[in-house]
């Protein structure tokens, strides 16, 4: 009966760490691009129940765009489409698509975290923004209303969901984690 408590702990400790944050091991990762160092999660929301994430491993200097094109060169299931801006100077993301995939809505908009829970919408574009070893990015699919009175009040109809396993997996975890121990004595 020792081992009972103990398990008790792990699936109660599981669900303390959901509340402070993600880790990269967390997360259902469809696969890992590139090679190096350091890495960052890539979550591609299309839909509310729909979220694909994917990691970014690198040395030296790179920015959130080329993440997009190491994940877009690593496998054919994952396209964009980009062109570049002049009058933003940097390179604006025109589609994201997965498995063939649709995203909700006809626009995409960039997001970050700090710890794949608390999204925020990124002031800089993906060429302008250089990456960190731990960084989140993300990516929903929406639309943009206006929600007035001001020429600048526009709401972004999306936000990005990150893919991990449900509560109920982590409950069973922690329940085959109490057979091993009971089973072992």
């Amino acid at each position: 009966m020792k081992g009972l408590p103990f398990c008790l702990l792990m699936v109660f400790g599981f669900g303390s760490a959901v509340r402070a944050g993600y880790s990269f091991e967390e997360v259902a990762v469809e696969y890992w691009a590139g090679q190096g160092a350091n890495r960052a999660m890539v979550v591609v929301d299309f839909a509310d129940d729909l979220s694909f994430a994917f990691g970014y491993q690198w040395e030296g200097e790179k920015t959130s765009y080329d993440a997009l094109l190491a994940i877009d060169a690593c496998s054919a299931d994952f396209t964009m489409l980009s062109h570049w801006d002049d009058s933003l100077g940097g390179w604006f993301v025109d589609d994201l698509d997965y498995l063939g995939v649709s995203p909700r809505g006809s626009s995409w908009s960039f997001f970050t975290a700090s710890d794949g829970q608390d999204w925020q919408s990124s002031w800089l574009g993906a060429s302008e923004r250089v990456l960190s070893d731990g960084d989140w990015d993300g990516w929903a699919g929406g639309e943009w209303v206006w929600v007035g009175p001001g020429a600048w009040d526009w709401a972004f109809t999306g936000t990005v969901h990150t893919p991990i396993p449900e509560p109920a997996s982590i409950g069973l975890l922690g329940l085959m984690s109490v057979l091993v121990v009971r089973k072992g004595r």
